[in-house]
């Protein structure tokens, strides 16, 4: 389970989490299922950190990676054929 950083301000983790720039250092949360480019494309408009940009990949996902506002990377992509990887 994931928590926003704000859900900790009354908790006895909070002290760890004082002073911490990025959280997400090292975790990758991967989301099967949604539109890459779709994800992108909000990404772009809402000013978001795109990681790496939507594309496929030999292993048969088209995904992107994005960032939260806690430094954690979500990877949002789907299955593709694999004659259609490019």
């Amino acid at each position: 389970m994931l928590h926003a950083d704000h859900a900790y301000d009354r908790h006895p983790l909070y002290e760890r989490l004082r002073g911490v720039a990025v959280r997400g250092i090292g975790a990758e949360i991967r989301v099967m299922g949604i539109d890459p480019d779709a994800a992108q494309d909000r990404a772009k408009k809402f000013g978001a950190t795109i990681v790496q940009e939507a594309r496929d990949f030999p292993h048969g996902w088209r995904d992107v990676m994005l960032a939260d506002a806690d430094g954690y990377v979500w990877a949002l992509g789907v299955a593709i054929r694999s004659n259609e990887v490019s």
